[in-house]
């Protein structure tokens, strides 16, 4: 269980790593598991999600860039050539699922899926300066514009199949990628990819009167309804926040966005008792799934490292019960390390496997955090 003296990067550092790096690994059949039971032992699961394989590839290489973890290097070598198995030859994509021995089970091209294939590939490259990883990086870029490209030339579909309808979540972290690969690399394809997402965030994907960023469209980025309301997402709202916060280092950025999207989440998006970020709100505000995935949770904090309508006094109190409440309500079980996806209303766990897609939400949030701390000493 986790000490009073533990926080969120030491947690991450003398915790989950280890734990990760023991039992999130595939060692026999290569790459990283799909999930975990709530005991920790290997889950029956027969495929592995690519996003997955992508984002857990980011985030050990991280570590690894970070010095975190002793293995976590040879881990990304590992995790990377195995991603690799992902790659459609015939067809110059890269697929959905695989087998857990990484033979493929889903060859269709996915927009969500790519955007993390090249997040880890970048986290990689970063580490590395491996060229393979940067080449497979820019060939990317240009198989997406290439296969999935809309009839208006305004963004993409998510999937190669998918012709009537455009989604925000693919292109956040496609924008949010595009970015990352502008960072470390300085290659102005990946900013001029990153403004093209900007103009569809500013233009369509988040209601100017509202402030809410709208989840479903049509193929003129029209927003659709679902059971008769525009259903949004919270988490999302304060990801946002965080990605423009980033991109206005490098390009014009609107901030009347960023402070509408955080009036609209502050106001209808968190649980006024605890703080929990709800899983999904109507636009009018009521909650149409009041349960609080792990993910959300750490979205809230990132945006509160960036936020610029608070104090500094207000800042931390945020940033202090964002972090309590991911070490209490989500981290504090056994096996150490582990974690829970979803609470109830109430605050009650949901039983559920362990996913290892949250460790690349969990990572980037501590290292922003570990980033924004260590700044403020050097300041002191």
């Amino acid at each position: 269980m986790i000490s009073g003296e533990m926080n969120l990067v030491s947690w991450m550092r003398e915790k989950a790593l280890p734990f990760w790096a023991a039992n999130g690994v595939d060692y026999q059949n290569g790459g990283f598991v799909e999930e975990l039971n709530q005991d920790g032992s290997p889950s029956n699961v027969a495929f592995k999600r690519v996003r997955v394989q992508g984002r857990q590839l980011y985030s050990f290489a991280t570590a690894a860039h970070l010095g975190w973890h002793e293995a976590a290097a040879a881990i990304a070598d590992h995790g990377f050539v195995f991603l690799k198995k992902a790659y459609s030859v015939s067809d110059g994509h890269w697929v959905r699922r695989l087998a857990r021995d990484g033979s493929v089970v889903d060859a269709q091209i996915d927009l969500y899926d790519t955007a993390f294939v090249v997040l880890g590939f970048a986290a990689y490259y970063r580490l590395t300066r491996n060229n393979e990883a940067f080449e497979l990086m820019k060939t990317t870029l240009s198989m997406v514009r290439a296969k999935l490209g809309t009839d208006s030339q305004k963004g993409y579909r998510q999937l190669s199949s998918e012709t009537k309808v455009l989604r925000q979540n693919p292109h956040m972290h496609w924008f949010e990628t595009m970015l990352f690969c502008y960072e470390i690399t300085k290659d102005t394809d990946f900013l001029d990819e990153a403004k093209m997402v900007y103009a569809l965030a500013e233009n369509y994907i988040i209601d100017p009167k509202t402030g809410a960023l709208r989840e479903i469209f049509d193929h003129q980025w029209n927003p659709l309804y679902e059971e008769g309301k525009i259903l949004v997402e919270p988490g999302h709202h304060y990801e946002w926040v965080w990605l423009l916060s980033q991109a206005a280092k490098v390009m014009t950025v609107n901030r009347e966005l960023i402070q509408k999207l955080l009036d609209f989440a502050d106001r209808v998006g968190v649980n006024p008792s605890t703080g929990l970020v709800y899983e999904q709100v109507s636009l009018e505000g009521a909650a149409t799934q009041p349960t609080h995935r792990l993910w959300a949770q750490t979205e809230v904090l990132k945006a509160w490292l960036v936020r610029s309508d608070v104090n500094e006094a207000q800042r931390e109190v945020g940033i202090q019960k964002s972090e309590a409440n991911l070490l209490h309500h989500y981290f504090n079980r056994k096996p150490t390390g582990s974690w829970c996806d979803r609470l109830d209303m109430d605050g009650r766990v949901h039983d559920g496997p362990v996913l290892s897609s949250s460790m690349y939400h969990i990572m980037l949030c501590v290292t922003e955090l570990w980033a924004w701390r260590s700044h403020r000493e050097k300041k002191k």
